[in-house]
């Protein structure tokens, strides 16, 4: 089976859970492409979600930076298509029904269960790049002050992105990490 095959079959496979965009299912991609099929390490791959997170955007972007990374040109343009095309169809599908059903108490029910269901992927995604990233005792401490910047501050994200990179390129070059 072709490397673009296997991409389009992982992608197309977790698309169908993609409850909550891309930054819910980064546990899954990095079982699949680091754990599974090995396409890339840990730390490449948390490389790619922080690139995604950082760039101007959709989350979304990340499938496409691994496609690149796995198979060139073409892997980005099938990864993309495999994680987007599915819920594209199925959100075209409900949104032309949902009028006629917008009454109905199971689907109250069913909206109001996913919120919580998208928090914890979304806790899980943050935890999972975080063990992918954090290979010394300073990077979690780093993190854990970032956590707590934007939970007590609410500040722009940008400001722990920079100020993370920062401390990054300083402790680096004081050999903490």
């Amino acid at each position: 089976m072709t490397i673009l095959v296997q991409l389009a079959l992982t992608f197309l496979g977790v698309a169908f859970f993609s409850i909550g965009g891309a930054s819910a299912l980064i546990p899954e991609f990095y079982r699949q492409i680091v754990g599974v099929r090995g396409w890339m390490t840990a730390s490449d791959f948390a490389h790619m979600v922080a690139l995604a997170q950082v760039a101007p955007g959709p989350n979304m972007l990340v499938v496409s930076l691994i496609g690149w990374r796995v198979a060139g040109i073409l892997g980005m343009l099938v990864a993309t298509v495999a994680i987007v095309g599915p819920p594209s169809v199925i959100a075209f599908a409900v949104g032309r029904g949902i009028d006629r059903l917008k009454d109905a108490a199971w689907l109250s029910a069913v909206k109001g269960a996913l919120a919580p269901v998208v928090v914890g992927l979304m806790m899980a995604s943050g935890l999972i790049t975080a063990q992918a990233a954090n290979y010394a005792a300073f990077l979690w401490v780093l993190t854990a002050i970032a956590a707590i910047f934007m939970y007590v501050l609410r500040r722009n994200p940008l400001w722990v992105i920079g100020g993370g990179a920062a401390l990054g390129i300083a402790s680096a070059r004081l050999g903490l990490i």
